[in-house]
């Protein structure tokens, strides 16, 4: 009996396969990434005394990941705690911590293999870091830049991980 061999194929964004009910992958792919970060840096600009600000920010931002292609479901579990994570800043650099949730919602929604979670622990690390060397307020600016680049850098090394998992199906 020949023995069956798995067929190996190039690697491909998982979320990419998924049949959309409207528009195209690129289109809402870009236009939910801009409303994920404009929103988020507009909640950043709020105070007591533009509060329309924070809604405005936070409503474009879980709009961002409604309209994320991904799965449905995905997509609203992952909105409101992403929203608190980033409105978490207006209580200083400690709250950048917390923006790890975004990062974890980004790896679930964009169905990461288990092990591409373990980059959650670099914002994490960031986040405490930060805390220690931008305790006041003033530094919002560094510690957002900083947390930033930390959650982008820890998505694109889990999606490396990702791509170095092989995928396979048997024929």
């Amino acid at each position: 009996m020949a023995e069956r061999r798995a067929a190996t194929w190039p690697w491909r964004e998982p979320t990419r396969l998924l049949p959309l009910r409207w528009g195209g992958y690129g289109t809402r792919y870009a236009i939910a990434v801009s409303l994920l970060l404009a929103g988020g840096l507009v909640v950043q600009t709020a105070s007591v005394y533009v509060g329309y600000l924070l809604v405005a920010g936070l409503a474009a931002h879980v709009a961002g990941w409604l309209i994320f292609p991904g799965r449905g479901p995905r997509r609203v579990a992952i909105a409101l705690p992403s929203a608190l994570a980033v409105g978490s800043l207006l209580f200083g650099s400690a709250g950048s911590v917390l923006l790890v949730l975004s990062l974890v919602g980004w790896l679930y929604l964009r169905q990461r293999p288990a092990i591409s979670y373990l980059v959650a622990v670099l914002p994490v690390l960031s986040g405490l870091v930060l805390a220690q060397l931008y305790p006041q307020y003033g530094d919002g600016m560094i510690v957002v830049t900083v947390s930033a680049l930390v959650i982008v850098g820890s998505a694109w090394l889990a999606r490396s991980i990702a791509k170095s998992r092989p995928i396979s199906s048997k024929t």
